[in-house]
């Protein structure tokens, strides 16, 4: 015969072993949410997932109770799913999800990073190259100054003439 204390802290170890299924089950049914698995993988990972959340509630009873199946033990799992799905799910779902998106982001950027910090001096020194090839019509090597560019539009500053609003009409 169990004390009360003993039977306590199996109930307690079978709400927390209801918490963890539920956390389990819900970061199951994001990579669900996310991967978009067919019927065949679904099952699968259905075989899996319990495969998985098996062995977690055994230890679980087996620190709480030696693994007895008494009636307060099932209404524990139960209380324990009940309180996380109606408590702490969008709270957890929502921190994952949080976290999952500013991960793809920085993970995005990083690559990105690394894209340009091997691609712009490539693209740079093509640039260059492409701008420093010889031009019929202009002296080897010298350039010379103009005013004007080929296509007739005027290089001088816009600032050099006045433009005071109130003498324009």
């Amino acid at each position: 015969m169990d004390t009360l204390a003993g039977q306590v802290h199996g109930f307690a170890a079978a709400i927390a072993a209801g918490l963890t299924l539920g956390l389990f089950f819900d970061l199951y049914r994001l990579w669900r949410r996310a991967a978009r698995p067919e019927r065949a993988v679904t099952a699968l990972s259905d075989l899996l997932f319990w495969l998985a959340a098996t062995p977690v509630t055994y230890i679980y009873l087996l620190i709480g109770n030696w693994a007895e199946l008494r009636f307060y033990v099932f209404l524990g799992l139960f209380l324990g799913l009940f309180l996380y799905f109606s408590v702490l799910s969008i709270i957890v779902l929502n921190v994952l999800l949080t976290i999952g998106y500013y991960t793809e982001v920085l993970l995005g950027g990083l690559l990105q990073g690394v894209r340009r910090l091997f691609t712009l001096p490539w693209e740079g020194a093509a640039r260059w190259r492409a701008s420093r090839r010889w031009q019929p019509g202009g002296a080897l090597g010298v350039r010379m100054f103009s005013w004007r560019r080929a296509n007739g539009r005027s290089l001088a500053p816009r600032g050099l003439r006045p433009k005071i609003a109130f003498f324009r009409k």
